[in-house]
């Protein structure tokens, strides 16, 4: 487990050093993630339609842990709504080879997440179990491989359930291939449930063509604000249609 480093660049950006590649602009860190992971994978309606009494989301990349924190901030939400559904827990799980320190996430939460009081109150929580993780989260588990990439396979392979939903979510391709590769998507595939979904920020052509080699039906849709596409996708053609 190595600990990994960031600075922050002229825009206040956390920026990895290993990648040279920022985590998130921390302005509209939320929105931006909400529209790619949470709506690109259609979850509140998953969440409903859901037959099972775990859901399962697959992270490639955990890095400050705003994707899981907003997840989380989600299925509350749901089960608020709905607190007699079948589905009861949601699992998450991700891998990180460069794990923050919970003082470089608070920083970097700070901006991110200063108009948001429930992912504040959310966030003492995940710093507190990733602290002591005899702590108990709220409806939620969490389970993060601290190391590289090619050691997911088999970490997925131990889980007790396929993924229902996928973020990928690692650095930019162009500087962090390993984590968009065909090999990676065809594990992920082989480990997502039937009706099972993806999203990401990235539209690059390498990273689609990897995708649908990968057994993967993909689609490109707006991308967040100024960018001008994503990637979203399911496991079978019946989920992509819902």
């Amino acid at each position: 487990m190595q600990k990994s480093t960031i600075i922050w660049n002229e825009n206040q950006a956390p920026v990895s050093v290993y990648f040279d590649d920022i985590y998130f602009n921390t302005q509209g860190a939320v929105a931006e993630t909400k529209y790619v992971f949470i709506e690109g994978n259609h979850l509140h309606q998953r969440f409903i339609q859901h037959d099972k009494e775990t859901f399962i989301i697959g992270e490639t990349g955990f890095g400050s842990g705003l994707s899981f924190l907003i997840a989380w901030q989600t299925f509350l939400a749901f089960k608020k709504e709905y607190p007699n559904h079948q589905l009861q827990q949601l699992k998450f799980i991700s891998i990180e080879k460069y794990p923050l320190s919970v003082t470089e996430m608070k920083m970097m939460h700070q901006t991110a997440i200063e108009d948001e009081r429930q992912l504040q109150i959310l966030a003492k929580q995940l710093y507190a179990y990733l602290t002591d993780n005899t702590c108990h989260l709220d409806k939620v588990s969490l389970d993060v491989l601290y190391d590289d990439i090619q050691y997911f396979p088999e970490f997925l392979a131990k889980q007790n359930g396929l993924i229902d939903a996928w973020f990928f979510d690692g650095f930019s391709p162009a500087k962090n291939p390993d984590m968009w590769s065909e090999s990676l998507f065809k594990s992920c595939f082989q480990y997502t449930s039937q009706k099972g979904t993806f999203a990401t920020f990235s539209a690059a052509g390498f990273v689609r063509r990897n995708l649908i080699n990968a057994g993967f039906n993909v689609i490109k849709q707006k991308g967040f604000g100024l960018k001008r596409e994503m990637l979203t996708g399911s496991k079978n053609e019946i989920a992509l249609n819902k």
